[in-house]
């Protein structure tokens, strides 16, 4: 099913990537902003299309982790490149606190991206003219070294009775926020599962006006299930 519904929004988003270079080459600009909005909508449609796909692989049980050792910091400035134009699209200043030397981690390096992307790119989208920041830390808890990643934001903060239902399918802070920012509310639900089958979990703190802080608590070294279950039989 996912290459079913994925060729054919490839295919729109490539052809129109195309032909906005055409119309690039040969000046046709009255042509262009109707092709990047066709090349925009296709690329978020997509978007949506995964995040229900990876939604419907982890409810069914066979979504898997592939654990990899990667630099915590190179991870990092990748993600600031590709969230960057969020934070200037609402004239927001994107801070990041990340040691060059704070080492390196062994998880799902495309899973940790993909909670950091939906997590900062969130808060962009929640916060105008403020500041978003990433923090990154390690921190020991009961000899078990952990990863901390703090994502912070001057936006409009979120009622305390919205907090319980963030991190539930579907959800949205209200149907305003849903009509104004779009999306399908399976950021914050998908990026808390992968969270907890890499053995972490997402917080979030917040207050109406002021901000919210989303926390990222991860082992440095994840053990999967899959993992424990071939130290038990070897032994």
């Amino acid at each position: 099913m996912s290459h079913e519904l994925r060729t054919p929004m490839n295919a729109i988003i490539g052809y129109s990537e195309m032909l906005i270079e055409d119309a690039e080459e040969e000046g046709l600009d009255e042509f262009e902003a109707d092709l990047q909005n066709i090349c925009s909508s296709g690329k978020h449609l997509l978007g949506l299309i995964n995040e229900i796909l990876d939604l419907s692989k982890i409810e069914a049980g066979k979504m898997e982790i592939f654990l990899k050792s990667f630099d915590i910091a190179k991870l990092v400035k990748d993600v600031e490149e590709t969230i960057h134009p969020m934070a200037e699209k609402r004239s927001n200043k994107l801070l990041i606190d990340c040691s060059d030397n704070i080492g390196f981690m062994e998880a799902d390096e495309t899973r940790v991206r993909q909670m950091l992307h939906n997590l900062l790119s969130n808060a962009c989208k929640f916060t105008d003219k403020g500041t978003v920041t990433l923090k990154v830390t390690r921190i020991t808890v009961e000899g078990i070294d952990w990863v901390r990643f703090d994502i912070i934001d001057t936006g409009m903060g979120i009622p305390s009775e919205s907090i319980k239902h963030l991190f539930h399918e579907f959800s949205q802070i209200d149907n305003s926020s849903t009509r104004e920012f779009g999306g399908t509310g399976l950021g914050l639900a998908i990026s808390k599962r992968f969270c907890l089958m890499m053995g972490g979990d997402i917080t979030v703190e917040s207050v109406i006006g002021e901000g919210s802080t989303f926390t990222i608590e991860m082992p440095v070294k994840v053990v999967t299930k899959a993992k424990l279950r071939r130290r038990a039989s070897d032994r």
